[in-house]
C-alpha cells in the first residue's frame, strides 16, 4: 500500500513540476506563437469607420494631438503565421491599391492605409518578458511598395491611452509592454508605439505610431520541461522494476 502510494505521488509530482514551472512562467521563448485577434471595425450610418471597437490594430497620430482617434486606428488580423518569437520574418506584400487576394504576410494580414496596402515584418527577432517587455527595435513597416519603415523608436504616450485600452506610460523605444499570464493558450495583450523617422519615404515623417496586438499564447514545450517530466517518470519506472525483482 505504501509502495503504491509512493509511486502515485512522483507520478503526480512530476506532472505538478510542469503545471508549476508553466503557470509561473512570464518569459516567451523562441517558437512560442503569439496569435492575433482579428480587429473589428465599427462604422457610422454613411459606412464611414468610427472605431476599430476590439481586437488588434496599429493608429496613426494623423492629426497631431498626441491621441490616437478611433478614425485613426487600422483593423489588424492574423497572417500566416502570427507573431513567433525569437524569429525574423521578411516583408509582406506592400503596393498601391487595396490588398488583393493573391497578397500575403507572416504576423499580420496585409492591411489598407491611405487606399494602399502594406504589412508589418520583423527583422529582429522579437524577445523578452512580461517584467522588462518585448523587444520589438526591429518591427519594420511596408507599404504602398516602400519596402521598410523603420518603427524601432520614437516611443510616446497617447494622451487617451486609457480610453483606448493602452497602459499608461512611459513607453520605452524598442520595448513593447506585454502582459501575458505565462500559461499555454493563455491570453496576452502587446502595444507598442514609435514614430516614423524624419524624412520617410512614405511621406508620413514624424507621425506617431501606435500598435495594439491580442490574442492567445501558444507555448513550445522545453527540453528541460520534458527532462524533468521523463526524469520523474523514469523515477516511478525504476522503484517499479526494484519491487518486482523482490517480490
Amino acid at each position: 500500500m505504501n509502495f503504491t502510494k509512493t509511486i502515485f505521488a512522483l507520478a503526480i509530482g512530476s506532472v505538478g513540476i510542469m503545471g508549476a514551472m508553466s503557470a509561473s512562467a512570464a518569459v516567451v521563448n523562441t517558437g512560442d506563437v503569439l496569435s492575433i485577434t482579428a480587429g473589428v471595425p465599427a462604422f457610422d450610418g454613411s459606412g464611414t469607420q468610427t472605431n476599430v471597437s476590439s481586437g488588434s490594430w496599429f493608429g496613426m497620430d494623423n492629426s497631431g494631438d498626441s491621441k490616437i482617434q478611433g478614425t485613426e486606428k487600422v483593423a489588424l488580423s492574423q497572417g500566416t503565421t502570427g507573431l513567433v518569437i525569437g524569429v525574423t520574418t521578411s516583408a509582406g506584400a506592400s503596393h498601391p491599391g487595396a490588398p488583393t487576394a493573391g497578397d500575403t504576410n507572416a504576423i499580420t494580414a496585409p492591411w489598407s492605409f491611405f487606399g494602399n496596402t502594406g504589412s508589418d515584418y520583423a527583422i529582429v527577432a522579437v524577445t523578452g518578458d512580461t517584467v522588462t517587455g518585448l523587444n520589438m527595435s526591429g518591427w519594420t513597416v511596408t507599404w504602398s511598395g516602400i519596402p521598410a519603415i523603420p518603427m524601432g523608436t520614437g516611443a510616446w504616450t497617447p494622451l487617451n491611452a486609457a480610453t483606448i485600452g493602452m497602459p499608461a506610460g512611459p513607453y520605452t523605444n524598442g520595448l513593447a509592454k506585454f502582459s501575458w499570464n505565462g500559461i499555454d493558450g493563455g491570453a496576452y495583450t502587446l502595444d507598442y508605439t514609435a514614430t516614423v523617422p524624419l524624412g520617410d519615404a512614405s511621406g508620413f515623417g514624424g507621425v506617431k505610431y501606435a500598435l495594439h496586438l491580442q490574442g492567445n499564447v501558444a507555448m513550445v514545450p522545453e527540453a528541460s520541461t520534458y527532462g524533468m517530466m521523463l526524469a520523474g517518470l523514469g523515477m516511478v519506472g525504476f522503484m517499479a522494476s526494484r519491487r518486482r525483482k523482490s517480490v
